[in-house]
């Protein structure tokens, strides 16, 4: 597979009907970057499968953790590469992927489908992304509270300082949410956490119950890749 390497993620382009998150926790922080450059390595030289746009790795910041995110045109694309013939579809990916992965720990593949989206400031490049997973009890909940989320964005005076952009990512089954935000740097995102808005619509969001926080970190992309002759992204990592 050769095609332009890019560094981040377009989370809404228009094309993408479903997308993948895959979450490996590793050792060290050297075994986390050996086990990202061997997960681009094993894409770049696997055949592009149909439906394919675009593979993106990112690290956590604090050396645990290795994420890939992939972008499909639809469900039917995505399914037949996870069924495809051992060498040519999932199957073969994942055994190069693991053979390097060593002692790192994975996660079961999180499918979604993009919900909505929220962009405070498009002219800053971020540093940081934020990749949380939250599981609710009922479908309309989660729905709920990623709504909240983006009217509390864009109702408050002004925009949280760093923030650039937030995306909710909902499960099949709608009850699992994949928040993935972007930061201009990791010390954005900290005084957020630690100073949070105190405007009511924030508030609602945090009355809200039946929750259960998944794993999240702070990240930084890897690399990426995307789809021959696509234009969408491209530039050198």
């Amino acid at each position: 597979m050769s095609t332009p390497r890019i560094s981040l993620p377009v989370i809404d382009r228009a094309d993408s009907g479903i997308a993948v998150l895959n979450r490996w926790v590793t050792t060290t922080p050297e075994a986390q970057q050996s086990l990202a450059d061997a997960t681009l390595a094993a894409w770049a030289r696997a055949p592009w499968p149909e439906g394919l746009l675009a593979v993106n790795c990112f690290v956590s910041t604090n050396g645990d953790t290795v994420l890939s995110y992939e972008q499909w045109t639809g469900e039917r694309e995505l399914r037949a590469y996870d069924g495809a013939a051992a060498d040519a579809g999932r199957a073969g990916l994942d055994r190069e992927i693991a053979a390097a992965a060593g002692d790192a720990e994975r996660s079961e593949p999180f499918v979604c489908r993009l919900h909505r989206s929220s962009v405070t400031d498009a002219r800053n490049v971020p540093s940081c992304v934020v990749i949380t997973t939250f599981a609710f009890e009922e479908a309309a909940t989660a729905r709920a509270w990623s709504d909240a989320i983006c009217h509390a964005d864009a109702t408050q005076p002004e925009p949280t300082p760093g923030s650039i952009s937030r995306h909710f990512l909902l499960s099949l089954d709608g009850t699992d949410v994949l928040n993935y935000s972007e930061w201009l740097d990791e010390e954005s995102h900290r005084k957020f956490l630690e100073n949070p808005a105190q405007t009511p619509e924030w508030q609602q969001v945090e009355e809200f119950t039946g929750l259960t926080h998944g794993p999240g970190r702070r990240c930084r992309p890897h690399g990426g890749l995307t789809a021959p002759l696509s234009t969408t992204g491209s530039e050198t990592a």
